[in-house]
Order: C-alpha cells, then sequence, then structure tokens
C-alpha cells in the first residue's frame, strides 16, 4: 500500500512538471512566433510590396500566417556516455503548416534518449524507427521528414527555452534546416501570387505516356541510315549510337565535375534516338563540359579568380601558359563561339546525330590536362 502511494505520488509529480512545461512551451512559442514575423520584417526591411519579387512576397506571406500547431519531445542526454552531444538537452520538434493560423502546442514531455524506443505513441506520432534512432544517437542529422509534404522533424541540438533568440535566427535562416529553405516549393506553390496561366489561356496538360510511347524511336531519327560492307542500306540502332561515342573517353587527370558534365553530353546523344533534339542540347552539353574544363584548369593554376573572367580571357592565359599550343587557339575559341550560340538562343538550331563534336570536345579537354605539358611556362 504504501508504495503504491509513493508510486501515485511520483507519477502525480511527474504529470505536474509536464503540465508546468507544457505552460511554458505555450507561452514560449507564442512569442517566438511574433519575434519570427519581426525578426523576417527587419530582414526585408521598409521596401514596399512592389519592390518584392513573387517568391518574396510568398514567404512574406508565410511568415505572417504563422502561428501553428507545434509537436514537442524534451530529448534528455547524458553527455557522459553521448561525447558527441553538444548539449544535455535537445528538442525534436514538428510544425503542422497545414494549419496556418492555429495556435496549439502538444507537449510530449521529458524523454531519455537511451530510453526512447520505450515510447510508442512518440515513435509513431515523430516518425522514429530504428534508422532514425542511430541519426539521434549519431548527432549529426539536423532533421528528417517529407517537405513535398509539410512534413519535417526539426532536430535542435540545445534547449530552446534557453536560446530563444538564437532558435529564431535558425528558423528562419540556418543554411540547411530552416523553414524557408526546407519548404521552399510548398511556400510557393501556397503562397506565391502567380497568374494561372493554364486557365487563363485555357491550356491542356501534355499526355502522360505510358513507358512503350515514351521509348518510340523519334520519326526524324529515321533518316539516319548505315551502310554495310556488301552496300545494303539500313536504318540506324541505338546500338550503333552507342557504339559510335563509346571509345570517346576523358584521361584520369580530367576533374570529376567536367567529367559528369561531359558523361552527360554522352548521354544525351544516345537518347536522340527518342527525341531527336536531343542531339542538339547533347552539343550544348559537350562545349559547357568543354568550358568547364578551362575553367577549372585556369583555378588550378592561377588561383579561383575574385571577379568573372571571360572564356576569352582564360583561352588566352592557357596558352600564354602552354597549356592550350598556340595553333589551337583558334580551335579552342571555335568551342567558345558554339557555346555561345547555343546558349543565347533566339530560336533553336536541330544538330545532326554525329559525334564529331563529342570528339574533338574530348580530344580538347585531354589536351589541356595531359600531364605531357606539365613544364608549364613561367
Amino acid at each position: 500500500m504504501w508504495r503504491r502511494r509513493i508510486i501515485e505520488k511520483m507519477k502525480e509529480k511527474g504529470r505536474k512538471e509536464k503540465m508546468d512545461l507544457e505552460r511554458e512551451y505555450f507561452t514560449y512559442f507564442s512569442e517566438f512566433f511574433e519575434n519570427v514575423k519581426e525578426q523576417f520584417r527587419k530582414s526585408v526591411g521598409l521596401k514596399e510590396v512592389d519592390e518584392l519579387s513573387s517568391g518574396e512576397l510568398a514567404f512574406r506571406d508565410a511568415i505572417s500566417s504563422l502561428p501553428c500547431p507545434v509537436s514537442i519531445i524534451r530529448l534528455k542526454i547524458d553527455i557522459t556516455k553521448h561525447e558527441k552531444a553538444k548539449n544535455n538537452v535537445y528538442h525534436l520538434i514538428t510544425y503542422d503548416f497545414s494549419n496556418f493560423g492555429e495556435s496549439s502546442i502538444k507537449y510530449y514531455g521529458e524523454v531519455d534518449l537511451d530510453e526512447i524506443e520505450k515510447y510508442r505513441e512518440l515513435l509513431e506520432d515523430f516518425n522514429i524507427d530504428k534508422q532514425k534512432i542511430e541519426w539521434l544517437r549519431d548527432f549529426k542529422t539536423l532533421g528528417y521528414g517529407d517537405p513535398d509534404q509539410w512534413y519535417w522533424v526539426w532536430i535542435i541540438p540545445y534547449d530552446i527555452l534557453e536560446n530563444a533568440e538564437e532558435y529564431v535566427r535558425d528558423f528562419l535562416y540556418h543554411p540547411t534546416n530552416s523553414f524557408l529553405m526546407i519548404f521552399e516549393n510548398k511556400i510557393l506553390q501556397k503562397f506565391e501570387r502567380k497568374i494561372d496561366y493554364n486557365s487563363k489561356y485555357g491550356l491542356k496538360n501534355d499526355p502522360v505516356l505510358p513507358l512503350s510511347e515514351l521509348l518510340k524511336k523519334d520519326k526524324r531519327f529515321s533518316s539516319s541510315v548505315k551502310v554495310d560492307k556488301s552496300g545494303r542500306v539500313r536504318e540506324k540502332t541505338i546500338e550503333d549510337l552507342q557504339k559510335s561515342i563509346c571509345g570517346i573517353q576523358l584521361i584520369p587527370n580530367v576533374p570529376e565535375e567536367v567529367k559528369k558534365v561531359f558523361n552527360g553530353a554522352k548521354r544525351l546523344r544516345i537518347f536522340g534516338y527518342f527525341e531527336y533534339y536531343f542531339f542538339t542540347i547533347s552539343e550544348h552539353y559537350a562545349y559547357l563540359a568543354l568550358e568547364s574544363a578551362l575553367r577549372n584548369r585556369y583555378n588550378e593554376i592561377y588561383g579561383k579568380p575574385k571577379n568573372h573572367i571571360s572564356l576569352y580571357k582564360v583561352i588566352q592565359k592557357l596558352v600564354k601558359k602552354g597549356i592550350i599550343p598556340k595553333g589551337e587557339t583558334k580551335a579552342y575559341d571555335y568551342g567558345r563561339y558554339f557555346r555561345n550560340v547555343l546558349s543565347h538562343l533566339t530560336e533553336p538550331s536541330i544538330m545532326l546525330p554525329s559525334s564529331v563534336t563529342l570528339e574533338r570536345v574530348a580530344y580538347q579537354i585531354n589536351q589541356i590536362y595531359d600531364r605531357g605539358n606539365e613544364e608549364i611556362k613561367n
């Protein structure tokens, strides 16, 4: 009997402490949302409505629509066991942004990180599984969720009750974990004041095609033929496209950043089989890969410039250093010219399914990264 009374008193004390903290969090978030609005107003300044972009207006309207329902877990951490922890109190917080304007707080209480598996309701409501428990105990993850569904669990590595100003700044402007950053697309969808041109002009959606339709050969590609040794003419296949470029390779010295762009150009050329215009986009990406190679090589030698430098000057500098042979200057300038032509369009060009550009660009990229010209002129 005595033991039962003691247990009941402890439970009652726990309930009272939880209620006291719930009231404290309710007061805290009433002030928090007002401070968020004030901080955002200061950052925007005294701009008139017509001075703000549609995106800035959307962010302003989203912030003005706060508060919203909040769910909170106060996470207690034994820092003698968890050396990676920054503090002995963390917070798990979710905001229900599907209900802007509604003010409510659901406080789940204080939970020991080492006992978190015991709380079934908490695990379900905060979508915590074994993997996320590992994330929590690794102390690197700042949050998790689905930004396309207004769902995100913020993992705050400090006691928000004692660091109110810091949390306002983090909520608005944390570089990787802020409300404005995580939900940028959702905010624009909900609040951006845009004209619905589809409705205004009665535009219809593109048809959603099955895979079999998407992967049909473009009719324009049927004009591409191949003549075999016996003189027979046949249409080129997608295998022919792949064979024509499979030997076009970049040397190991070429940076991964350049290779990614160049390999994108190769893939686009193959998929021109299904969409003929991809041959043009492939050419554009090939010249962008060349630009990437030129600028990366320039940065290796001269350091990254503080201000933008034209591609023409980059080429001239690399010629001066002996990276580009003097006699090849016009060939590199030719690539610069076509990059501009394909980047600044008034009407689209239609390129033929030729591998010549990829071959030439690959050779130029390899040339500027060939360590045979390692003896750079001083």
